[in-house]
């Protein structure tokens, strides 16, 4: 019996969590509405068995739980594809539970999915620990391809590699540790194989610096988007994040056809790892909305470089938008929101890009919302 899972003679059986060995990952279940599965190690990562579970339950109607210990740490590559899949993460407190990301006490594990629905707030006070973090880059990008048969994918994190890893090596793989010498035919393949959604474990090594992330390829209604987000640890001092961002964006507005970058300055492990508690705010360091987001936006490019001290990239019509955006001051959002108040204007702009009116929602890649 799970610590935290005991229940009164008269429960409903169907609600207990039993063993089950429908696969060899699944330690129990919770009736037919979710299944647990225990992780231990001081550090998680998405090793084989687990990105194969998540792999057969991703879109099933039953969720998946996965339950952590309290004094351990996940990769960035298992922190963005539970979230991405919609997973719940778990931290052991010694008898009851809590939600990785919102911090949620979870006292009875059986009652998880009615706890976590609740919008009242709570937060167990464990979360609230601080662990010891540096600083480090971490840099979404949103790039859209025709879908044809000569795409290749992967050009994105090549132009990565060259701004921020240059000394490195690159490896790919469907889970960690990430095993496959970069090869962007075999990815292609691979992504072609597995569609329509693909998750994959991004990693390279150089002489000062470590990158680590995820690449995601997605059939939507503007064709085929490569999602990639990822993390470097020692590419360079934290107070050449920006410009070290500045530039790459730069490159990728003329190398690659972006839909939208963000880059952020937030807080790990020296290893890159994340801490299973509270994590310290991220800081929004530059922003670059390519020529089919500002189509979208409706907006003149021009105009919003203005404003921001930003500057356009790309010629003709094809005029994206690139804007630094670190303050003085940690964790200071403002800046992403006066640009972001720009771009919403009068009519609600950044809602109709994002296919949000009427409460409607639209195909839209990784960043789509889940059910």
């Amino acid at each position: 019996m799970f610590p935290g899972t005991q229940h009164s003679p008269d429960a409903p059986p169907a609600e207990r969590p039993h063993f089950t060995m429908t696969h060899p990952m699944l330690d129990a279940q919770i009736g037919s509405r979710a299944s647990i599965t225990v992780l231990s190690g001081p550090v998680i990562a998405l090793t084989e068995p687990l990105a194969d579970l998540l792999h057969r339950t991703a879109g099933r109607t039953q969720r998946t739980i996965l339950v952590v210990p309290e004094h351990s740490a996940v990769t960035p590559a298992f922190d963005r594809i539970t979230d991405a899949t919609g997973t719940i993460v778990l931290i052991d407190e010694e008898g009851a539970y809590r939600e990785l990301r919102s911090g949620r006490p979870i006292p009875d594990i059986k009652h998880t999915l009615e706890i976590l629905a609740d919008p009242r707030p709570a937060i167990s006070p464990l979360h609230m620990r601080q662990r010891d973090v540096v600083p480090n880059l971490t840099v979404s990008i949103s790039a859209y391809h025709p879908a044809r048969r000569t795409t290749r994918l992967g050009g994105v994190v090549e132009l990565v590699a060259e701004h921020l890893l240059p000394d490195g090596e690159l490896f790919w793989g469907g889970y960690e540790p990430a095993g496959a010498f970069w090869d962007r035919d075999e990815l292609t393949t691979f992504c072609r194989d597995h569609m329509p959604t693909v998750h994959l474990v991004l990693a390279g090594h150089g002489q000062r610096a470590t990158l680590t992330g995820t690449l995601t390829a997605s059939r939507t209604a503007n064709g085929l988007e490569e999602y990639v987000e990822f993390s470097v640890v020692g590419a360079a001092p934290s107070t050449e994040y920006r410009e070290r961002t500045m530039t790459l964006f730069e490159a990728l507005s003329t190398g690659a056809k972006p839909q939208f970058a963000l880059a952020m300055r937030t807080y790990a492990r020296a290893d890159a790892s994340l801490p299973a508690t509270v994590r310290r705010p991220p800081t929004p360091l530059a922003v670059l909305i390519g020529a089919p987001g500002i189509r979208q936006l409706g907006v003149d490019a021009a105009a919003v470089a203005e404003a921001h001290d930003g500057e356009t990239t790309g010629y003709g019509r094809r005029r994206g938008l690139l804007v630094p955006l670190e303050s003085n001051f940690d964790a200071d959002w403002s800046p992403l929101l006066d640009l972001v108040r720009t771009l919403d204007g009068d009519a609600g702009n950044v809602r109709r890009a994002l296919g949000m009116d009427n409460n409607s929602s639209t195909d839209r890649g990784p960043a789509a919302q889940r059910p």
